[in-house]
């Protein structure tokens, strides 16, 4: 159960450059697609463009339903980013051997925005921007959770680590 909330925040693609951007493709894809079937006359044609609207509009539910909670009380973080971790993580002091806020690269450094995996750079979950709290688990494990709010996160991060007994 969660105690008093030191942060919380809730992050969608929708409403993001990049949230515009598909919306936009899959109206020129559906478009294309309706025109197409009342002038081509090959099924071939035809399949290929109805897959196209399907994987686009497949895209376009994807990103609508892709959330990204975080949150801290005085003894844990909790996160969950469905669809890709649907149930809610909680790490606490016993799970964690350093977390900081900092910038990073999206592009450089986990290849984009998203639910993303590099083996060096270990797992990234972030909706926009450049900034997040990184986390070294002791288990080896890295995970980087992006932040629109990084103010408010360094000062619950902050709090947190007092919390825990962590320096730094």
């Amino acid at each position: 159960m969660k105690g008093k909330l030191l942060f919380k925040e809730e992050q969608s693609f929708v409403g993001t450059w990049m949230w515009y951007l598909v919306i936009g493709i899959t109206v020129l894809t559906v478009g294309g697609t309706a025109i197409g079937l009342m002038f081509i006359k090959d099924s071939e044609g035809i399949i290929g463009l109805v897959i196209s609207a399907i994987v686009t509009g497949g895209v376009v539910v994807l990103l609508y339903t892709s959330k990204l909670y975080v949150s801290m009380d005085q003894d844990h973080l909790y996160y969950r980013y469905p669809p890709f971790v649907n149930s809610e993580k909680r790490l606490s002091k016993d799970d964690v051997k350093e977390m900081y806020v900092r910038k990073y690269k999206p592009i450089t450094e986990y290849g984009g925005w998203g639910y993303r995996f590099r083996f060096r750079s270990g797992r990234a979950m972030n909706v926009a921007g450049n900034t997040g709290l990184q986390l070294l688990l002791k288990n080896g494990k890295r995970i980087l959770i992006g932040t629109q709010k990084p103010e408010e996160m360094k000062q619950a991060v902050r709090r947190l680590k007092e919390n825990w007994g962590i320096d730094g």
